[in-house]
């Protein structure tokens, strides 16, 4: 049985969405790429190194680690994933 994901709309509170990851990576693709985006530009953007030292980290990996936090704060979006 796969974990179930509750998305929320931040408007009107009503509109709930149960998904698992799969159909919520589906539904809202625009939204987790922007996301990724955001993130990934933001985590450079603390990395002062020159670039034939920098790390090469998978950011996408390091994103859905922690995708509660990540998508709530990174995607601009009406929806959100709820606690």
């Amino acid at each position: 049985m796969s974990r179930k994901i509750i998305i929320k709309n931040r408007r009107n509170h009503n509109e709930t969405l149960e998904l698992t990851l799969e159909e919520f990576k589906v539904k809202f693709r625009n939204e987790l790429k922007q996301a990724i985006n955001s993130y990934t530009a933001h985590q450079e953007s603390k990395n002062f190194l020159p670039p034939f030292i920098k790390p090469t980290p998978d950011y996408e990996q390091d994103f859905y680690l922690s995708l509660t936090f990540n998508f709530n704060n990174y995607a601009q979006t009406q929806y959100y994933i709820a606690q």
